[in-house]
């Protein structure tokens, strides 16, 4: 099965991916390209860096399951192997809104959930926090309550990122009803 985790820059998509993967050995996460730099402290794996050139020759390609221009910069995620279309392996993509409408369009059977901050003013210091700059910030503020409702006209199930071991105990729930529904098993 694929799983989509989405929602704006900032509300925690990374963290709570990664411990959801953590918690969960039957959920293996996707990694997505970039065109961005890395930010300072950020994880050499977090991403697959690359050029726009290679980017670019990977979409003509059809390599991507997914892919999108956000601020600037490109973001994709390539195709995963066969195994998860069925119920032997389950992915996790952790991408933004227009991905997970791609994703919606090529997998309907997609499970996709939308992380949402528990207020614009946290949502705005957690984008500060990770080393933004200003303009950065304030252009994903902008987009971020449209992105929440894009998510939700896919029929995304919203969950708020308030208290984050809350938040990765009840989308691991959720991730977790779907597959015992569609599998029979973990």
């Amino acid at each position: 099965m694929i799983f989509v985790l989405c929602g704006p820059g900032g509300v925690g998509k990374g963290t709570v991916a990664s411990m959801l993967c953590r918690r969960n050995e039957w959920l293996e996460l996707s990694r997505s390209w970039t065109t961005r730099k890395r930010r300072e402290g950020e994880s050499g794996d977090a991403y697959v860096f690359v050029d726009q050139a290679h980017f670019k020759a990977a979409v003509e390609a059809d390599g991507f399951l997914e892919w999108a221009w956000f601020l600037e910069n490109l973001y994709g995620t390539p195709f995963p192997g066969d195994e998860y279309g069925g119920c032997q392996k389950h992915i996790l993509l952790e991408i933004d809104v227009q991905g997970a409408a791609q994703v919606r369009e090529r997998v309907p059977g997609a499970v996709v959930v939308v992380l949402e901050p528990p207020s614009e003013d946290e949502l705005r210091r957690r984008l500060q926090g990770r080393g933004d700059d200003h303009a950065h910030v304030e252009a994903r503020m902008r987009l971020s309550m449209a992105e929440i409702k894009a998510a939700h006209s896919l029929g995304a199930l919203g969950v708020v990122n308030d208290d984050l071991d809350q938040t990765v105990t009840e989308v691991g729930e959720l991730f977790r009803a779907a597959v015992l529904k569609r599998c029979g098993s973990i």
